[in-house]
């Protein structure tokens, strides 16, 4: 059974470079039901066809694509946002683990962005990551990501995270309370988590959140985290004086 989407986008040349894609690359995977240009178009495009999947674009004019979801509850389809800008949307939407296509997008992000929607549909999460989203942008200082294990995902309040360990493939994250192992490379993580001012990564193998710092041991070179664990700091990366510029920037 093919997958039901639709596209909204208040520019047509985009409308019809997205359909044009999904004919070229998914033919025999995707139907592109309905395109529209506005959010109260879309809004009755949805209610007709329950589409499985909506390309949205952010900026449009009158009511953009986040707009759309606060007439929603609980969000009954799958979105990929489409944005030329807006730094802070795409941090809010990586932390939803919600995909998106940045303009001009070329046909490996798109099959990317396909990819990851195959594994959604299948797992089909039990929780609204779009009510994570609309918190994120709402009340930037309390930010969740989620990030997905090898079991399902975790929902994990950023400034909780104490420090990230590298652990081959995967990254494990100690919080206040809980060490969270997540399919997330170590470099994903930090790329992700270094948006954050208060993260530094100070050893090949660990970030750490600077906020949660409590000591310094500078004859081993060990940072004492405020649960008492000790971080391994690079020597060759930092001097005592480097360290301490880094952590109070």
């Amino acid at each position: 059974m093919k997958i039901k989407a639709i596209i909204v986008d208040d520019e047509s040349s985009a409308r019809d470079l997205l359909s044009s894609t999904c004919k070229r690359i998914y033919n025999d995977k995707i139907e592109i039901v309905e395109e529209c240009g506005s959010v109260p178009s879309a809004l009755l495009a949805i209610k007709k066809h329950s589409p499985d999947l909506v390309f949205l674009d952010i900026q449009m004019p009158g009511e953009n694509g986040f707009d759309l979801l606060s007439y929603f509850e609980t969000v009954p389809f799958e979105i990929i946002f489409t944005t030329a800008f807006e730094e802070f949307a795409l941090k809010a939407i990586k932390n939803s683990a919600l995909d998106y296509l940045v303009k001009p997008y070329d046909d490996d992000e798109f099959k990317t962005a396909i990819d990851k929607l195959d594994f959604a549909l299948e797992k089909k999460y039990g929780f609204n990551k779009y009510k994570v989203l609309k918190e994120n942008r709402q009340s930037p200082e309390k930010q969740q990501i989620i990030f997905r294990t090898k079991s399902g995902f975790d929902v994990v309040q950023v400034n909780e995270i104490l420090f990230c360990e590298s652990d081959g493939v995967y990254t494990e994250i100690q919080t206040k309370d809980h060490k969270h192992c997540v399919t997330k490379s170590f470099k994903e993580v930090c790329e992700l988590l270094t948006l954050e001012k208060r993260f530094l990564k100070v050893h090949r193998r660990f970030l750490v959140n600077c906020e949660h710092i409590k000591k310094f041991k500078s004859e081993d070179f060990k940072l004492i985290m405020s649960s008492g664990h000790e971080i391994q700091v690079s020597d060759k990366k930092f001097t005592k004086n480097k360290l301490i510029d880094a952590i109070t920037k």
